[in-house]
């Protein structure tokens, strides 16, 4: 599989995000922290769109939190 994303991980992003947010148009983003082996922490990003009712994913991807995360100040 491209990306070396499984099903499994990218339905788990879009029903159990640790966040949304809006994309361009009529997406919207799920990302969700994971550990992938040799890599540490990083997230998956998934852009989707709803049609009838229904998610219809368009791409997904592994990112670096740091690029997409924002931590608040202690």
């Amino acid at each position: 599989m491209a990306r070396e994303l499984s099903d499994f991980l990218v339905e788990r992003t879009v029903v159990e995000p640790d966040s949304v947010s809006a994309g361009r148009g009529n997406r919207f983003i799920a990302q969700r922290l994971f550990l992938k082996p040799g890599f540490g922490e990083l997230l998956i990003r998934v852009v989707y769109e709803e049609v009838s009712g229904e998610k219809v994913v368009i791409t997904a991807y592994w990112a670096r939190p740091k690029r997409y995360l924002r931590r608040r100040p202690a």
